[in-house]
C-alpha cells in the first residue's frame, strides 16, 4: 500500500509544470487525486499518465480566478470522494511584463490566481477538514516570494503574500489539527523548471537540446516524492507555519529521516528577515513570448 492510500488530494495547477509531477506523485503513493486547471487537454495528458499506472484521478476544468468556479470544484471533489485531506495550492501565472506594460485587468487576474484563490479555496475546504478532524495545506511558493525580479511585478507580490497568508492560516487552524505550510519550487540537479506560462505544445514543439534541459514528470518524481508526501501527511500537531524548498526537505530526509524531519521543523513557525543585498549591474528578464530583454542600471 502507498503512503497516501485512502486519503483525497487536490492539486490546482496540476495540467504542467510542477503541479502536475505533485499530482503524478501522490497517485503513485496511493492517493485519489482531484487535478484542477484551465486547459482540459493538459488534464487529460496528465490523467492518462496517472492511469496508466493504475492510479485514481479525477480531473476538473478550473477557472481559478473565478469564485463560482471554484465553488464548483469544491462540490466536484466532494460529490465523488466525500472528503478532502491535503489541498495543495500550486496554480499561478504571469504575465511576464513590466509596470509600464502590465494593465489593471492583468494586475487583477495574477491576483486572483496566485492568492485570491488559495484564501477561497481554503475556506471552501475549511469545514470539510475540521469534520475530519486534520488536513494539510500546501501553498507552492517561490524565490520570488523573497526578492523582486523585472517583470514579475503581480507574480512577485502574490508571492509576497502567500507567505502572510500561509502564516496567518497555520496559526488559526492548528486548533483544527490543520497543517499550512508553504513549499517552494525546486528542480532536480543539472535541470531546470519549466516557465510557468509554456504549454505542453509549446514544450513539445522546442528543440530537442532545450527540453533536454527542463525536470521531465519522472525525474521530478523520483527525487522529490518523498518531501511532498511528507507535507501531505503533516497536520496541526506536526510540521506547520514553515515555509521549506522542495530540495531542501527531500535532501534532509535523505540524510536523516523522517524522524529526524518532523522533529527539526515542528513547533516552529516562519519569520521573514529582510536584509539588503548589492544592487545588480544588470538584470536579464523574461518577456511574455517566452523570450529574454536585459535592463541595465549602469
Amino acid at each position: 500500500m502507498g503512503r497516501l492510500e485512502g486519503k483525497v488530494v487536490l492539486v490546482t495547477g496540476s495540467g504542467r509544470g510542477f503541479g502536475r509531477s505533485m499530482a503524478i506523485a501522490y497517485a503513485r503513493e496511493g492517493a485519489k487525486v482531484a487535478s484542477a486547471a484551465r486547459t482540459r487537454a493538459e488534464l487529460e495528458d496528465m490523467a492518462e499518465v496517472i492511469r496508466s499506472r493504475g492510479g485514481e484521478v479525477l480531473p476538473i476544468p478550473t477557472d481559478l480566478s473565478r469564485e463560482d468556479e471554484i465553488h464548483r470544484l469544491r462540490e466536484e471533489v466532494l460529490d465523488a470522494y466525500g472528503r478532502l485531506d491535503v489541498l495543495v495550492n500550486n496554480a499561478a501565472t504571469s504575465p511576464w511584463k513590466t509596470l509600464e506594460e502590465t494593465t489593471v485587468q492583468e494586475w487583477d487576474k495574477v491576483i486572483a490566481v496566485n492568492l485570491r484563490a488559495p484564501f477561497i479555496l481554503t475556506k471552501a475546504f475549511l469545514e470539510t477538514m475540521k469534520n475530519q478532524g486534520r488536513g494539510s495545506i500546501i501553498n507552492v511558493t517561490s524565490k520570488s516570494a523573497e526578492i523582486g525580479f523585472v517583470a514579475e511585478i503581480g507574480y512577485c507580490s502574490s508571492k509576497f503574500g502567500i507567505e502572510g497568508l500561509t502564516q496567518c492560516l497555520a496559526l488559526e487552524l492548528k486548533p483544527y489539527n490543520i497543517a499550512v505550510n508553504s513549499l517552494g519550487v525546486s528542480a532536480p540537479a543539472g535541470k531546470t523548471l519549466k516557465p510557468t506560462e509554456l504549454t505542453l505544445d509549446q514544450t513539445k514543439k522546442m528543440p530537442k537540446e532545450i527540453q533536454e534541459k527542463y525536470a521531465d514528470d519522472e525525474s521530478m518524481v523520483e527525487a522529490f516524492k518523498d518531501a511532498w508526501v511528507f507535507l501531505a501527511l503533516q497536520d496541526g500537531s506536526g510540521v506547520t507555519g514553515q515555509r521549506i524548498r522542495t530540495r531542501d526537505l527531500a535532501d534532509y530526509l535523505k540524510q536523516n529521516g523522517w524522524e529526524a524531519a518532523a522533529a527539526n521543523w515542528r513547533g516552529k513557525l516562519t519569520k521573514a528577515v529582510y536584509v539588503t543585498y548589492d544592487f545588480p549591474r544588470s538584470i536579464r528578464y523574461q518577456t511574455p513570448d517566452g523570450g529574454w530583454k536585459e535592463l541595465k542600471f549602469e
